[in-house]
């Protein structure tokens, strides 16, 4: 009876230890356009989503055990817009610009709150449609797998700065490795030069999420999620102070430091959220917000702040 329980504990232990293997961090969703490029092409490339959706979805990226069902996953989106193709060689070569899209539950709702909303229009690529499988090895850089790995550690890191101050920097430190080979190693380096679409690219953001003069802007994120957004359920006035004290803290940022990507990339994934949230303040705190606003996000002043937040 006793080797039975003890066998019986280690194929239990055995199961836990395959079910925490088997959860994987990335819930991704990965659609293609296929438009602008020419009916052979589009062929070619009819199994582009499904090999790019397993790599991202079935490697494990951390050893994190905070992703144990699917609930845990982090809900993300990758769109291709393919803009060219070049079958003529062995291999075939393909530029696209690229959606990547994250978010994270609210607290207590059912809400989400996106993190992440962005446009890569510089990804260059070979792609084989023989190319069943992608290989992750993060010392080596091959430009499709490894923008991926670049988007995925994006992704966790964002989400975990969400959570816990300033937890995503392993994450963003393994993505700045990432390019730094690709600055390195890749023939097809276009989006990885700081100097690449007018300093848009990876390569200032990475550095950027990295750089002392924006740890406190992370802070913000920080506080922005876990003691504004995740403390709604208890109090709407409370919670939008801090969120208000949040935006006003990365307003001052970006006067010190203007057109940073990392103040840039909050607005374009929190704008419509902030409208939303701070509907129901008071007209005093709305007043107070557009002026910050005014400020650091003045684009989206007409059409996403003021028609929501104009006082009744």
């Amino acid at each position: 009876m006793r080797h039975f329980v003890s066998f019986f504990l280690l194929v239990a232990s055995l199961c836990l230890s395959l079910r925490g293997l088997a959860a994987q961090e990335l819930q991704c969703i990965v659609t293609v356009n296929l438009e602008r490029l020419q009916s052979d092409a589009r062929l070619r490339l009819a199994n582009f989503s499904q090999v790019v959706a397993n790599y991202l979805n079935n490697y494990r990226w951390t050893n994190s055990t905070e992703f144990e069902t699917d609930e845990d996953r982090i809900r993300c989106q990758i769109q291709f817009e393919f803009v060219s193709a070049d079958i003529t060689g062995a291999i075939p070569q393909y530029s696209a610009r690229v959606f990547v899209g994250s978010g994270r539950p609210i607290f207590r709702t059912l809400k989400t709150s996106p993190l992440l909303r962005l446009f890569d229009g510089s990804f260059d690529f070979a792609y084989s449609e023989q190319q069943g499988v992608l290989i992750h090895n993060e010392q080596v850089n091959t430009p499709l797998a490894s923008f991926l790995d670049y988007y995925a550690l994006i992704i966790l890191g964002y989400d975990a700065d969400s959570f816990r101050k300033n937890s995503g920097t392993p994450y963003f430190e393994r993505a700045l490795r990432i390019k730094r080979l690709a600055q390195e190693q890749a023939a097809q380096k276009r989006g990885w030069q700081s100097s690449d679409n007018a300093g848009d690219n990876r390569s200032v953001f990475v550095d950027e999420l990295l750089d002392a003069r924006f740890l406190k802007l992370r802070e913000d994120f920080f506080n922005y999620h876990y003691n504004g957004l995740d403390e709604f359920h208890k109090s709407a006035e409370d919670a939008r102070k801090e969120l208000l004290e949040s935006l006003k803290s990365i307003a001052d940022i970006d006067a010190r430091f203007p057109r940073s990507l990392v103040v840039r990339r909050f607005f374009e994934a929190k704008a419509a959220e902030i409208a939303d949230v701070f509907k129901g303040a008071s007209p005093a705190m709305k007043r107070e917000l557009l002026e910050v606003l005014r400020r650091v996000d003045p684009s989206r002043l007409q059409q996403t702040y003021e028609p929501a937040l104009a006082s009744q």
